[in-house]
């Protein structure tokens, strides 16, 4: 009787030698890693751009090895479904390609005019596109835009394009969003979604007097209810950041006739806003709360001179960009979604008419308070030269 069990024991073991080890176990070296991939729309087709990097690259930069640049590497497919144009692309690759690792989304501005709702279905489906990639949208070339443009001594994953973050809290302007962050608003029908616009930029950075690429956000594309609300360039946008609670460290150049006297820094905004109702016309109120400090005084100046100015520039900033956003059909401040979340009822009227829009004097007022916490190492007062030091 205890022959059987044993014989079972030994066909049992015996059998682990065959089944154990994983088969399909590819060799990392024989992989092409993606970190980033665009989308455009070209002459009826989809086009599906590529970056890979090689990865030896960062660890060589975390080794303080690295001293000449690695160039990105593009491939570039076409098809009439965005899946024939991922195959297509594959079919010239040598070896497999790894989606795992990408890092960014880049759609091209001819995408966003025709149709960005086809590009949620594979996008989604697929299991190894994460939802914490960083989403842009672009008016530039994407192979272009894809190339290395990195500092010196850095991997082309060390960027704005792979990481904005970082850079958002040096100076907040235009916020960079995450995909999972991009497909909750683009699905709630009174959100309007800023998606940054990414582009090159060639005239800060000079090596050996040579002009330097760089990669940076210079506007922002809105998207309301599935569909493109316009291009809007940052020169038109100077009031969204005090719209936004996630603004971390904004500047403001407190001026008297045009001439600079001091500059602040931003470091909080809270956002109050309360919606009435004038008939058919939403209104809102609304107070922005600001915490900063003195970051510079250019000439002899009242802190009660600076806090009213700061506090005027604000609410004339708020005025401007929602009037010329509002111009091109959008609402640029998402105040749609804060009458659907404090008065669903009369948004619920207001959304019946799909082609309804915010009027221009829905904001019904602006009420803007600033608290400077302090003037950093130096005093207010210390412009005049002291008296009790001269003879």
């Amino acid at each position: 009787m205890m022959k059987r069990p044993l014989a079972a024991c030994l066909m049992l073991l015996f059998s682990l030698a065959f089944i154990s080890g994983c088969w399909d176990q590819k060799a990392i070296q024989n992989l092409r890693y993606l970190s980033a991939l665009g989308l455009d729309f070209v002459d009826g087709d989809y086009v599906v751009y590529a970056q890979s990097v090689d990865l030896s690259t960062v660890a060589m930069q975390e080794k303080g090895g690295r001293n000449t640049p690695t160039p990105s590497i593009i491939s570039i497919g076409r098809g009439d479904t965005l899946q024939n144009a991922i195959d297509n692309m594959q079919k010239n690759s040598q070896i497999p390609q790894f989606s795992g690792f990408v890092s960014a989304l880049i759609f091209h501005e001819r995408l966003l005019k025709k149709e960005i709702l086809p590009t949620f279905d594979i996008l989604n489906r697929y299991g190894l596109l994460r939802y914490t990639k960083w989403v842009y949208g672009t008016r530039e070339s994407l192979t272009e835009l894809l190339s290395d443009h990195s500092a010196f001594g850095f991997s082309p994953l060390v960027s704005i394009l792979h990481e904005p973050y970082d850079l958002y809290r040096e100076r907040s302007f235009i916020e960079p969003i995450q995909y999972y962050q991009f497909a909750s608003r683009f699905w709630e029908p009174s959100n309007t979604v800023l998606l940054p616009n990414i582009t090159v930029y060639k005239h800060s950075w000079k090596e050996n007097e040579k002009n330097l690429s760089r990669l940076t956000l210079d506007g922002v594309h809105a998207i309301h209810r599935g569909k493109w609300n316009q291009f809007h360039p940052s020169k038109d946008l100077l009031g969204l950041r005090w719209m936004n609670p996630h603004t971390v460290f904004s500047g403001l150049v407190i001026r008297e006739k045009s001439t600079p006297k001091a500059t602040l820094r931003i470091q909080h905004v809270k956002l109050d806003v309360k919606t009435t109702s004038d008939g058919s016309n939403p209104r809102f109120h609304i107070t922005v709360h600001l915490r900063g400090f003195v970051r510079e005084v250019l000439s002899d100046v009242s802190l009660s001179f600076i806090k009213q100015n700061a506090e005027h520039q604000v609410r004339k900033q708020i005025e401007s960009t929602y009037a010329k956003a509002l111009a091109k059909g959008a609402d640029i401040y998402g105040l749609e979604s804060y009458l659907q979340k404090y008065s669903n009822k009369t948004w619920k009227e207001f959304a019946k008419n799909r082609k309804r829009r915010l009027s221009e004097d829905a904001i019904a007022g602006i009420t803007v308070k600033l608290y400077l916490s302090d003037s950093g190492k130096m005093k207010m007062k210390w412009y005049d030269y002291p008296e009790d030091l001269l003879p």
